[in-house]
């Protein structure tokens, strides 16, 4: 019997045939070769399609697109990395609809301090060790500035976003805000007559609002350090009567969002200052969804409320907490919700189902603080454990 060598055995994987090519093997028909690899049943023969398609431009990218979609969670991460980088139009368009928070993992940790504090955009940290405020940059590594520890005073901090302004509140023999430019000190705030709980600074970094245990709420000119008004029970009508708990701006700087003793949240209209709207609900934090429909609350027994705005109702009651939540994070475009507690874990939740999507674990003690960096792609979290931990997708197999 004569053998054609140059013909295909019955076995062999070759372009339109049934049979799957083993990992290494080569295959003729170019991106047609790539997307019957995708095909396959075996994970890894897909991982290694799509790391192929990267070679085809454009073509390739509309072979990597659906492979978010993947069943294979493995493979999902393969093509979200792949696609990270890219700069086309369409590669951005399919990263914003895509959630990738279920992949994400523990990339890396930093030692920290005491009252730690992110800045908005995730690169920069406030915190205190010994008797030195240290700002730090996550990237580089780098204390950017110092400023000293007033003596006697409990301290919390808060960054704005282009980190310039470190925010101190000291509470002592006297309850003040400091205002600090890259090392400086500015100014000085008095005002509240007891302890300041809550501060919250506005995405513009113009506008700083403290809330204090004398219940009322306070709007200060970060440049000037001037006053700018005052929101109390004997000046404005529906202000708060009982101490203030939490504070949180709006994305667009216009409403201001407020929790009190008093078993009551309220939401300020900063152009108008007028009476406020008003939630009756007991709440240690709140947030704000960008776009402003939703609102997220906490309580002490640490249920999550989403509050539909329009309508004042709660939408959905968010359980998986022993104790407190601790902050509250919206994703750039509001679709998950992020959370902190006590119980050391961090939570996503699926705004529009109510759903649990994703847990973090890996702090030791209660996690305090949330932030994002690169548009989302990356977690920050800081805890009472003095550490602060970056989360994100890692996975060497793509490069």
């Amino acid at each position: 019997m004569v053998e054609h060598f140059h013909q295909p055995r019955d076995n062999d994987a070759v372009l339109g045939s049934s049979y799957a090519a083993p990992l290494g093997a080569v295959i003729l028909g170019g991106i047609a070769g790539v997307k019957r690899r995708l095909a396959s049943d075996d994970e890894t023969v897909r991982i290694a399609a799509l790391k192929e398609a990267c070679k085809y431009g454009e073509s390739g990218l509309g072979v990597i697109i659906p492979a978010l979609q993947d069943e294979s969670e493995q493979v999902q991460r393969i093509a979200y990395l792949l696609l990270r980088d890219r700069t086309e139009r369409e590669a951005k368009r399919a990263l914003n609809a895509y959630l990738p928070y279920h992949l994400f993992e523990d990339i890396t940790t930093h030692k920290a301090g005491q009252s730690i504090a992110i800045s908005p955009d995730g690169t920069r940290i406030a915190y205190l060790r010994g008797k030195t405020i240290r700002v730090y940059h996550i990237e580089t590594k780098e204390i950017l500035y110092k400023i000293p520890k007033y003596p006697k005073a409990k301290e919390f901090l808060a960054l704005t976003d282009d980190v310039k302004i470190v925010v101190r509140v000291r509470n002592g023999a006297s309850h003040v805000i400091e205002i600090w430019d890259q090392g400086e000190f500015r100014h000085s705030l008095y005002g509240h007559q007891d302890i300041i709980r809550a501060i919250a600074i506005r995405p513009d970094g113009q506008i700083l609002a403290s809330g204090s245990q004398d219940s009322t709420i306070k709007l200060w000119h970060l440049e000037t350090g001037k006053l700018i008004c005052t929101f109390s029970n004997q000046l404005t009508l529906g202000a708060h009567t009982d101490e203030i708990w939490s504070l949180a701006f709006s994305a667009d700087g216009n409403t201001l969002v407020s929790s009190s003793r008093d078993g009551k949240i309220k939401l300020w209209d900063l152009r108008t200052r007028d009476r406020p709207r008003t939630l009756k609900s007991y709440a240690n934090q709140v947030a704000m969804n960008p776009d402003g429909l939703t609102l997220a609350s906490t309580n002490w027994q640490g249920q999550i409320q989403l509050w539909n705005l329009a309508t004042h109702q709660v939408e959905h009651t968010l359980e998986g907490y022993y104790y407190a939540v601790n902050s509250l994070l919206f994703s750039r475009y509001g679709r998950i919700l992020i959370s902190g507690g006590n119980d050391r874990a961090i939570k996503f939740w699926d705004v529009a189902t109510g759903k649990q999507i994703q847990t973090l674990t890996g702090h030791k003690e209660a996690v305090t603080c949330l932030a994002f960096c690169q548009d989302g792609q990356y977690l920050v979290s800081g805890s009472l454990d003095k550490t602060v931990k970056i989360w994100g997708c890692m996975n060497n197999q793509a490069t």
